[in-house]
């Protein structure tokens, strides 16, 4: 038998290591966890806030690491392949169903998963030598792709970013990748702001200076997409301020309750009609989505090492969750082995 090392949610704030030994049933495929990246997600569920996770789930759901076994009377999984997976798991009944949430995640030195069940899971596999911190990125880049899906991006337009974390940053560099004329990355955290990507494409704004800068570095209409990547209602009153013509609107981020309820946007619909504006949402992503995520990082077609900011063991989780908190940090990694 192999021995697992994971750390398991209890109760807010408490997360709890366990040791124990894997028993592998006929159809299990295990999977050596080499990275797993912490979102805003995973905070949420340190701190109590997501009722999907139960107690002792091990939580995690920005997967890379190395194939070590497979079952028999299959030929898809291979052991010492590399694979990123994505959390969200597509089902019959179109429940939330995701790795780190309702089934055990990344925080743990082995995931052990039925091939059929993995076959389900997005995933991206490869022979070829990777970056794990890298390939972990994999799903935060498939629910960015997912965005540009649903706002049905086109190049050669200016885009405003509202939020620059990891998220962010990712969708900047996705504009950049698919040829934009400007990006402006908003913030009002100097530490987001100045660290993680950097392009001459990129204008970075403390969320003061938006407008001003805004309308002197963009021609008439041609603002056409706006992401709102960050939990805020007043960013998301701001981008409808600031669309243009037949701007097109992403909510990327949900927003907090406030005493159990949802905010509530006060819209001015006049404006929505007369200016064509169109406002999406858009949230997790699919196999597709996963793949294609894969293909761009693990080929170098897009380069993220540069949101990295902070890489922890995994003994360590606490103070990940503190740098996490602090604002002080872009994407933090988790290393189980």
């Amino acid at each position: 038998m192999i021995q697992n090392y994971s750390l398991k949610y209890i109760k807010p704030r408490k997360l709890v290591f366990y040791s124990s030994r894997i028993n592998l049933k006929k159809n299990d495929v295990l999977i050596e966890v080499k990275s797993c990246g912490v979102c805003g997600s995973d905070l949420k569920i340190y701190n109590g806030k997501n009722k999907r996770v139960k107690k002792n789930t091990v939580i995690g759901h920005e997967i890379s690491g190395k194939i070590i076994k497979t079952p028999k009377n299959q030929n898809y999984f291979k052991i010492n392949r590399n694979i990123a997976l994505g959390a969200d798991i597509e089902n019959k009944n179109n429940k939330d169903f995701a790795l780190g949430h309702e089934i055990d995640g990344g925080f743990q030195k082995y995931l052990k998963i039925n091939y059929k069940l993995l076959l389900k899971t997005p995933h991206f596999i490869t022979k070829k030598k990777i970056d794990y911190d890298l390939a972990s990125l994999a799903e935060p880049l498939a629910c960015c792709l997912n965005g540009f899906e649903q706002i049905n991006f086109k190049s050669n337009y200016d885009v405003v970013i509202f939020g620059a974390g990891s998220i962010g940053q990712i969708i900047a560099k996705l504009s950049v990748y698919f040829r934009c004329r400007k990006v402006f990355l908003i913030d009002k955290n100097k530490f987001k702001l100045k660290n993680g990507v950097k392009n001459k494409k990129i204008i970075k704004l403390n969320f003061n200076q938006l407008k001003k800068r805004i309308s002197k570095n963009t021609n008439k209409n041609r603002i056409k997409f706006i992401f709102v990547a960050c939990s805020s209602l007043s960013a998301q009153k701001q981008a409808i301020d600031i669309a243009q013509n037949d701007s097109s609107i992403n909510f990327f981020a949900g927003l907090k309750k406030t005493s159990g309820k949802d905010p509530v946007l006060n819209i001015n619909t006049n404006r929505i009609h007369y200016k064509q504006i169109k406002i999406v949402g858009s949230h997790g992503s699919k196999f597709k989505h996963l793949k294609r995520a894969g293909d761009l990082l693990i080929n170098k077609k897009i380069k993220l090492k540069d949101i990295i900011s902070h890489v922890f063991n995994i003994k360590d989780y606490r103070k990940a969750f503190q740098k996490l908190i602090s604002g002080n940090s872009l994407k933090i990694i988790i290393k189980p082995n």
